[in-house]
């Protein structure tokens, strides 16, 4: 059969060409990879001259290379943040991000100032120095960036190891599977083992990436998910997000908007108050995230489907796998327990205290608490996005019990009785607790009479009257034959009197 294609070139053409398209395989692998990598494309049929057209001039070839070898170069962490700080915000942008007005900001600001008045009537949490900020959506990636380091680094840490250790049991620690392949495919693949950490860190970069932005399109505020994302003392609204929210609602927009800013005002007050928090939050999910348990089943299958090759292909084999074990870890269990009830215990006293702070003011206080709470329950989008980036959902699921024990608490102890629940991480409702909120006080009381008796028999073994009868001290008497005496004449004395007798 006759075709009018070109004739693919011969190993030996490839080999003596000098077209941009060689020279980039070849700084990009090296000769021997390169040339493996050729033959491969001729042994698919495709003729490497085709690629000429991606690389119509040494300038064109050159800053493929360059840009290829500065992404590759750029970062040595399990996530290249540059790249994913660079891809959120091109793409809330791309989506819509105008940014607020004077008159929209000045209003915003405004509505922070007023919600931090009306907190002052309901705790004595009080906000110490605190910045309030109006942001866009690409500006809310560029604030929470750090934070959100924290939290997805141990999990890319993760799943590039054990991805890298299945490559190599799949390939490098198999003989057979790779002794039909030339001694330039070995090469090849010794040099995809060299990159996969910058690999996965790209891949990693792109995911999280797309999270950002989208988580970036939906929040109202700095600490939509519980954790206070901007840092300590800082408030700041997304208006544009408020508005879309707003949108359609039969509330007018200014209480949404003096509802969304009272919860985050009251979510900086708790952090700046109860300093612990912030940090025990953020350790919950690194340790979380560390321990997290990796479907090595899943990993392996994704890891049959990299083409050395083709950097691509890394991606496109993790997308759509489940890669974390359905079963959590004993360790990752109890950081899951820790955070789930940090996180509902936060947003309990949250919506507490913001309720009553708007009852006497917004007349859609009790709507506006219900779509949160729909909101909360239902999730979005963009938290599926990150949990399946992370493996773990970041909703509060038994914030309904935990505001029922504030609740409680203030109706028998008051609001300084409800907010002395933060004074320490041993004081907090545990999760058995939020399980049962109408028991806590009897249970705490129980717990607290307890510990008054072992602090009692304590004390009493420190200062020795442990075991003597009431209203008798050991340092009433330190002679224990004493009493003996007192009571009566010993045995030494009947002796004495017989021998008086007797004499």
């Amino acid at each position: 059969m006759n075709d009018d294609h070109t004739d693919p070139l011969s190993y030996d053409d490839f080999d003596a060409d000098n077209s941009s398209f060689a020279q980039f395989l070849r700084q990009l692998l090296g000769d021997e990879a390169a040339d493996e990598a050729a033959r491969a494309l001729r042994a698919s049929g495709i003729n490497p001259q085709d690629f000429a057209q991606h690389f119509p001039s040494p300038a064109h070839m050159e800053a493929a290379i360059g840009q290829f070898q500065y992404l590759m170069s750029t970062s040595t962490e399990p996530v290249n943040w540059k790249v994913a700080t660079d891809l959120a915000r091109q793409q809330a942008y791309t989506a819509g991000d105008p940014l607020p007005s004077a008159a929209q900001a000045q209003r915003a600001r405004q509505a922070l100032t007023v919600a931090d008045l009306w907190l002052d009537a309901v705790t004595d949490f009080m906000p110490g120095q605190v910045s309030r900020h109006v942001w866009s959506r690409t500006q809310w990636v560029d604030n929470t960036v750090d934070v959100w380091k924290r939290v997805c680094e141990p999990v890319a840490q993760n799943v590039t190891r054990s991805l890298s250790e299945a490559i190599r049991t799949q390939f490098g620690d198999n003989d057979e599977a790779i002794e039909h392949l030339p001694e330039q495919a070995r090469a090849l693949f010794g040099h995809t083992q060299q990159m996969m950490p910058q690999l996965a860190s790209l891949m990693f970069a792109s995911q999280v990436g797309q999270a950002l932005s989208a988580l970036a399109q939906e929040s109202f505020g700095s600490t939509d998910v519980g954790l206070p994302l901007a840092g300590a003392g800082s408030a700041a609204v997304i208006v544009h997000n408020i508005e879309a929210f707003a949108d359609g609602l039969d509330i007018p927009f200014e209480e949404v908007q003096q509802y969304i800013a009272l919860r985050e005002c009251a979510h900086q007050r708790l952090f700046a108050a109860v300093p612990w928090l912030a940090g025990d939050l953020i350790r919950a999910v690194e340790k979380y995230s560390t321990h997290i348990a990796i479907d090595m089943d899943a990993i392996s299958l994704a890891a049959s489907q990299v083409d050395p090759s083709d950097p691509d292909s890394l991606e496109e084999a993790l997308n759509g796998n489940i890669i974390f074990s359905a079963e959590p870890s004993p360790k990752q269990r109890e950081a899951l327990t820790r955070l789930e009830t940090l996180l509902a215990l936060v947003e309990g006293w949250v919506e507490v205290v913001t309720t009553q702070a708007a009852m006497p003011y917004l007349p859609h206080a009790d709507n506006l608490r219900e779509m949160m709470r729909r909101r909360r329950a239902s999730g979005a989008p963009a938290e599926e996005i990150l949990g399946s980036l992370i493996g773990l959902h970041m909703r509060p699921r038994r914030a309904r019990g935990a505001a029922e024990i504030f609740c409680l608490v203030e109706a028998e102890q008051g609001r300084q009785g409800r907010d002395a629940l933060w004074s320490h991480p041993h004081m907090i409702p545990t999760s058995e607790d939020l399980d049962s909120p109408s028991a806590f006080l009897v249970m705490r009381q129980a717990a607290q009479e307890q510990d008054a008796d072992i602090d009692d028999a304590l004390a009493a073994l420190l200062d020795g009257t442990m075991g003597w009868a009431e209203g008798l001290m050991p340092d009433a008497n330190t002679d224990p034959d004493a009493s003996m005496r007192n009571e009566g004449p010993s045995m030494s004395d009947h002796d004495d009197e017989d021998d008086s007798t007797t004499n």
